[in-house]
């Protein structure tokens, strides 16, 4: 059974003044239509499945349940989906539960599609340790706006938190190794704290978070949005706490995407994904670090980079060449490459180069990407091959994505004297004998620093 946040349901008086303070925010929300039962909402939502759900009853509709939607404000409800709610339902019950019966439910979009589900109330929709309900789509929305808001977290502060972890866990959903019952982590989705979080439960080797520990109440619930924006925001939204962050959207590299994605699926063959060996953070076995049962899997990553390849000069921003791996010349030490590709855009843009190399075992099983010549890597990947090490398909395909982003989004990449070096990641740098790298990096970009730069324009 799968299971997964789906959508926070928040209760406002008017939809389209609601429309407006969002939209003042930076956040899109649009209408989504009308329920059967008189409600009306409004969607804020992404190109991923989980979404926030505005609501209020329609203007002309009446009712007990319509009476007292008109009486609420901020958050009231709150979704889990999953694939077979009555395989949710029967986890529920045996962890002693009273899910109701499961009930349709449909919502007529303002184009005239109708859209269908399933859901069910659990211990008769009582809001005692704000549990949420479940639903089971029978026919879903299609993916939001491709720069619309991406929910990446969802805290809570329930009146029962143990209540609402016992409910989580009873449906599947992953829970942190140092946190078990305060926070589940969602691979790709969305994550979930409840509050307090307390002191962590398990705390061999270092703790790499800051939490709060005291019992302190503020909103019920906090969101957190990733969004094609420059600055982070924090404010308060119909009783919710929202944050925002910029991702790499915002970035004009991030375009390609879609058709690095269209590329790759027909470029990968059978190569399969796979999961992070060491979810939340589970520390690895002893003899992880002197193997790797499955060095072929890395091929996904040369594949990646040649879909990235393939996409760029597709698009007319450059050419493609391979050549001799000897004549390369690194900026860092790297795997001696079997084959290596330069890609030269326009004018003033630096090249990109992409080494791939073999291990024992498989020809093709790391990939460096690197700008300029010589070459300064801005990813090698996967750090080490070892079993150790790894960290899953997911997070060593979204490395690879994000160099090239970097790569095409031109700037200063990185800045060298000698031996020290700092280099530019998409979100911040990262130096080698350095403590103030952000100024380097801001001397270079004024043209105050020219010694060791390596910069070039953007490729879009």
């Amino acid at each position: 059974m799968e299971a997964r946040f789906d959508h926070l349901v928040i209760a406002v008086a008017d939809l389209d003044e609601a429309a407006q303070r969002w939209r003042a925010a930076g956040i899109r929300a649009e209408r989504g239509g009308a329920h059967p039962g008189g409600t009306e909402n409004l969607l804020v939502r992404g190109p991923r499945p989980a979404y926030v759900e505005l609501v209020a009853p329609g203007r002309h509709a009446t009712g007990p349940w319509l009476d007292r939607l008109r009486a609420s404000r901020g958050p009231i409800a709150w979704a889990i989906a999953v694939d077979d709610l009555d395989d949710a339902r029967r986890a529920l019950l045996a962890a002693g539960f009273a899910p109701d019966p499961p009930m349709p439910g449909s919502r007529r979009t303002p184009d005239g599609e109708l859209i269908e589900w399933r859901v069910c109330e659990v211990d008769g929709g009582s809001d005692e340790g704000f549990l949420p309900f479940l639903i089971e789509w029978t026919s879903p929305m299609g993916p939001g706006p491709g720069d619309g808001p991406v929910v990446e977290h969802l805290q809570l502060t329930p009146p029962d938190p143990d209540r609402l972890a016992d409910l989580l866990l009873a449906l599947g959903l992953h829970a942190d190794r140092h946190f078990p019952r305060r926070v589940f982590l969602e691979p790709g989705g969305t994550h979930i704290s409840l509050l307090p979080l307390g002191r962590p439960e398990r705390s061999e080797g270092v703790v790499w978070a800051i939490v709060g520990t005291d019992d302190g109440r503020g909103e019920l619930a906090e969101l957190s949005l990733a969004l094609p924006v420059e600055a982070s925001t924090r404010l308060t939204l119909d009783g919710v706490v929202v944050t925002t962050r910029p991702d790499r959207r915002r970035f004009a590299a991030a375009a390609l995407l879609p058709a690095v994605d269209e590329v790759f699926a027909r470029l990968r063959g059978d190569l399969a994904d796979w999961p992070d060996p060491h979810p939340q953070g589970a520390p690895a076995d002893e003899e992880e670090y002197s193997r790797c049962l499955d060095p072929g899997k890395y091929r996904l990553l040369a594949v990646r980079a040649d879909a990235w390849v393939e996409a760029i000069v597709s698009a007319g921003l450059g050419v493609a060449e391979q050549v001799d791996p000897r004549s390369v010349r690194w900026g860092a030490p790297v795997l001696e490459s079997s084959r290596v590709t330069v890609v030269r855009g326009r004018a003033g843009t630096q090249p990109v180069v992409v080494g791939v190399a073999p291990s024992p075992g498989a020809t093709e099983a790391f990939v460096a990407i690197g700008v300029g010549d010589p070459a300064e890597v801005l990813v090698s990947q996967p750090d080490c091959g070892c079993d150790a090490c790894d960290t899953g398909s997911a997070d060593l395909l979204e490395r690879v994505d994000d160099a090239f982003v970097l790569a095409l989004s031109g700037g200063v990449y990185a800045v060298r004297d000698g031996e020290r070096v700092v280099r530019r990641s998409l979100d911040g740098w990262g130096s080698s004998g350095v403590d103030d790298g952000e100024r380097w990096l801001a001397d270079a970009a004024q043209g105050r620093r020219r010694d060791g730069v390596v910069a070039g324009a953007a490729w879009l």
